[in-house]
């Protein structure tokens, strides 16, 4: 498989690249970014553009897309938080579409998104799912709780990155209460459920967290 990733630099994104480079069907991987990334393998292949404006030729032949760009909507302008947020994702979108519209779209919005919602950001997401899935026979939307960044990897967001080091207790905790598969994910997880979306899909276009956890222990039991 072709894999393009946007915002590899990212958390999630991370956790994308990172599984995709290590996994045995993958053959090539793209990532588009406004930065190189420090990362070097033979399947790897990058894209660096400032406004992540897709080019159709380097985006040719691709089986699959992980998207997993995004800002935070604290302190930005309506309009900043939907030209990054919404118009780059559609663009990416429609190119890849007019390519391979049999191509498995991934995107991740997060939990409570609902575009019907009060939240700016729960709209402006809950209708990028809802473009993706009807664009996409192939498209899926993510919606993690918490993420646990791992291989030491850390977020640009103020919030998890003041909420990293309480990870192994918030992770006790919601283990001991018994909410995991409901509040909690990891980025390999979230690598690991792309790739099987991907491979093999899944019956239902959104996938809450629970939805993750499952898919990705249904994958190991598969491996």
């Amino acid at each position: 498989m072709k894999i393009v990733i946007f915002g590899a630099s990212g958390v999630i994104g991370d956790g994308f690249l990172r599984e995709s480079l290590h996994a045995a069907d993958v053959t090539e991987v793209v990532a588009v970014g406004r930065s190189p990334l420090d990362v070097t393998d033979p399947k790897l292949r990058q894209v660096v553009h400032d406004d992540f404006t897709p080019i159709a030729g380097e985006l040719a032949g691709a089986d699959a897309c992980f998207w997993g760009l995004g800002v935070s909507a604290v302190g930005m302008s309506p309009e900043d938080y939907e030209r990054i947020t919404f118009d780059y994702t559609m663009a990416a979108a429609r190119t890849l579409a007019s390519i391979n519209p049999d191509l498995t779209f991934v995107y991740v919005s997060g939990g409570g998104t609902n575009p019907d919602g009060r939240a700016r950001w729960a709209r402006v997401k809950g209708r990028i799912e809802n473009e993706i899935i009807a664009m996409f026979p192939n498209g899926y939307a993510l919606r993690p709780g918490f993420v646990r960044p791992m291989h030491g990897r850390d977020s640009k967001t103020r919030m998890y990155r003041l909420a990293t080091p309480l990870f192994p207790a918030i992770a006790f905790l919601v283990g001991l209460l018994r909410l995991t598969p409901v509040l909690m994910t990891s980025t390999t997880q979230m690598g690991q459920v792309a790739l099987q979306l991907a491979r093999h899909g899944y019956p239902r276009h959104v996938l809450e967290n629970r939805d993750i956890v499952a898919a990705d222990q249904a994958g190991r039991r598969g491996r």
